[in-house]
């Protein structure tokens, strides 16, 4: 769990893929094949924290504690009218841009060599990547962005997420999205970038019984909570509950669609928001009274056999 809060951030991780070497001088992306190699030999489960404030010192602790990642939110892609940037902001059309301290990220950098670095964008109610550039150029503008910083980053982070207005472009995604999503994350992985993905639970839903509703894939980012309201445990207490709280703010299956897409090996870990805000994993746990240990085993099972989604593009 890292520094992160364990009732309101616990996130299932799972680990996919494994470093690949590469030749030449120690580039940004070779050093990034470096530390994917230490994270990939540990001898433990690996501890994984979001991050805004470098200055604040919590982050600085829990390396100290000993993280092995630390994922700094958020950062996002953004048109350049006319062409490229200057600097650390990138080229070719588009460009990085973000609130992070970036020079006490650097510092940071500099003291825990050993700990992997990443760049997560999105987040909710962030922007998803305009449609203007294929996800291939993106990671030419990530890719140039970083080398302007030094190399601070070892990869990307995906967090696109929905949004608290259901009017907003951002509410839903669109295929051409996904597609540049996915796109993005096969390029980035053959740099030598390390890639993680981190989908809302109803994201990437591997819970969801086969055959149903809610293993159908959907654009929409504005549905209800499936668990609690059309779900096989479902009562008209927890569909009260929803109600009353006004909350659609639930996907389906989208991120099965980038995975796809992609393929698993184009990422080196999945980190699954179980504590989405009426997600099924709270339904389970914390309303039904479930073991939460076996439901996470559930769910960790039934990610690694792989599972059925339906009305996939």
């Amino acid at each position: 769990l890292g520094f992160m809060t364990a009732v309101t951030r616990l996130a299932l991780v799972l680990l996919l893929s494994t470093s690949v070497p590469l030749a030449g001088s120690m580039s940004a992306t070779s050093r990034a094949t470096t530390r994917r190699r230490a994270v990939d030999n540990a001898r433990r489960p690996i501890v994984i924290g979001y991050a805004h404030d470098p200055a604040s010192g919590k982050a600085e602790r829990a390396m100290r504690d000993g993280a092995d990642v630390v994922i700094w939110s958020f950062l996002h892609f953004d048109l350049v009218p006319g062409g490229g940037g200057e600097g650390g902001e990138g080229g070719r059309g588009g460009r990085i841009r973000t609130d992070l301290d970036l020079s006490e990220i650097r510092r940071l950098r500099d003291r825990f060599g050993e700990v992997v670095f990443l760049a997560a964008f999105g987040g909710w109610n962030g922007p998803h990547p305009p449609n203007e550039l294929t996800g291939k150029e993106w990671c030419d503008v990530f890719v140039e962005y970083n080398e302007g910083l030094g190399g601070i980053f070892d990869g990307i982070d995906f967090d696109q997420e929905g949004h608290d207005d259901l009017s907003s472009d951002t509410a839903k995604f669109t295929i051409k999205t996904l597609d540049i999503m996915a796109e993005l994350a096969v390029e980035a992985k053959r740099r030598g970038l390390i890639v993680s993905m981190a989908p809302a639970e109803s994201y990437l839903d591997a819970a969801a019984g086969d055959g149903s509703v809610d293993a159908q894939f959907s654009l929409d980012l504005g549905l209800p909570p499936r668990a609690w309201t059309t779900g096989p445990d479902a009562t008209e207490e927890d569909r009260k509950v929803i109600e009353d709280a006004g909350f659609r703010h639930a996907g389906r299956q989208c991120y099965a669609y980038v995975l796809a897409r992609a393929g698993v090996g184009s990422f080196d870990w999945i980190s699954v928001q179980l504590y989405e805000a009426y997600s099924a994993f709270v339904h389970e746990t914390a309303r039904r009274g479930g073991d939460p240990v076996d439901a996470i085993v559930d769910r960790v099972d039934r990610l690694a056999e792989g599972s059925t989604v339906t009305n996939l593009p």
